[in-house]
């Protein structure tokens, strides 16, 4: 007799898990068709009665494929979060993952409580408190805090890769693609990264790269931008040294353009250093006229 007959399958559920190749759902079937279903479905008894499907979206395909019976066992959540919190810890649990498997996971539930209502309060444990998600994390997978924030990178971008090409990001997670990390990761940076589309690899790798030269290209820019503060407040200090033999008009005059310089300096660059150079200007200025 089969238990549990009515469950519900949402696909927000089914799609949550990565799914099993083929290889790995052929030996699957091939253990329930030899043994039976040995472990029970998992589903989310709601108030109403509904029977929500967590865990167990192949087995209980091979059981209805082959009107094999199966057990259920029923858990309670307070919401979808708490479920695909469960999903994701169950998942981990498993020794059957590939690095690159674990890094996904890790980072997804990171950005799960990072998005959360209430944060990682929702997995602190005594002792823990004051840490970031990232050093709780850290220490309950037994890894570094920068591990983490890198595995948050890649399973953005593996999402990012999979709104437009849900079978590259598979081939990703499965081992089939040759796409480096740090290619994935850098997608994270685009200004306009959801508006991004992939036809295969080979657009993923050109995408890359664009994104890494534009940040490099802004990068410079910056320090091109820097650099001609520097020299312009340079040359703006030596405007301001007086030679010894200038006669007062024309230190006024050198006063008035300088305190017109850093005034402008101060507004257009929100320069705070511009304010304490002009409240000098001010003083030398009430020196020469009233000394």
């Amino acid at each position: 007799m089969v238990e549990g007959s009515s469950i519900t399958v949402l696909k927000v559920l089914k799609d949550f898990i990565l799914p099993l190749s083929a290889e790995e759902f052929n030996i699957l079937e091939q253990s329930i068709l030899s043994d039976g279903c040995r472990d029970p479905l998992i589903v989310w008894q709601k108030p109403d009665g509904t029977n929500i499907l967590v865990d167990g979206h192949n087995r209980l395909k091979i059981c209805q494929k082959h009107g094999l019976p199966y057990k259920i066992k029923k858990l309670g959540f307070s919401d979808m979060d708490q479920v695909k919190d469960w999903m994701l810890d169950n998942q981990m649990g498993r020794r059957n993952l590939t690095p690159d498997q674990m890094s996904y996971y890790r980072g997804v539930k990171y950005l799960s409580i990072k998005q959360a209502k209430g944060g990682y309060k929702n997995i602190q444990s005594k002792g823990q408190s004051g840490l970031s998600t990232s050093e709780v994390l850290a220490g309950q997978f037994k890894v570094s805090e920068s591990t983490i924030k890198r595995d948050a990178k890649f399973a953005e971008g593996v999402e990012i890769i999979g709104k437009s090409n849900p079978s590259l990001k598979l081939q990703i997670l499965s081992g089939e693609s040759k796409i480096k990390k740090a290619d994935i990761r850098i997608l994270t940076e685009h200004k306009e990264s959801d508006k991004l589309t992939f036809r295969n690899e080979a657009d993923l790798f050109n995408k890359a790269k664009r994104i890494r030269d534009e940040i490099l290209d802004e990068v410079e820019q910056d320090v091109k931008r820097i650099k001609a503060q520097k020299i312009t407040k340079a040359q703006e200090t030596l405007k301001s040294l007086e030679p010894a033999f200038l006669n007062k008009e024309d230190r006024m005059k050198k006063i008035k353009a300088s305190i017109v310089s850093v005034i402008n300096r101060a507004i257009n660059d929100k320069d705070v250093t511009a304010i304490k150079e002009l409240k000098k200007l001010i003083e030398r200025l009430e020196g020469e006229l009233f000394d």
